[in-house]
């Protein structure tokens, strides 16, 4: 599940093109903080698996029906990136409104 809260904003290091589907390599920091190769992270919204873990970058592979669907069809070198872990079912979800935190 995602709150839609972005987390960070990665920077699009490759992208692999095969045929209708893609390897790309995000450039990030705060996300990979406790992720494990095969859990979640949303790129702009779009859920993709964690296929490789490096110091300061992570790899997923994106389906042709992902790339024919959603934006991620055009990303290249250099794109910025919205970045957001999937909530483990133990995490509370906190809503700020203001300054009081609910």
């Amino acid at each position: 599940m995602f709150t839609g809260i972005i987390e960070e904003v990665g920077q699009i290091e490759r992208v692999e093109k095969r045929g209708n589907s893609a390897s790309i390599t995000i450039k990030c920091n705060k996300v990979l903080e406790g992720t494990k190769v095969g859990d979640s992270i949303a790129v702009n919204g779009i859920c993709l698996t964690v296929t490789n873990i490096h110091k300061n970058s992570y790899e997923t592979d994106v389906m042709p029906e992902t790339m024919r669907r959603s934006s991620l069809e055009k990303i290249k070198k250099g794109d910025r990136i919205n970045l957001e872990r999937a909530l483990k079912l133990e995490e509370r979800i906190r809503w700020t409104h203001g300054f009081r935190t609910y």
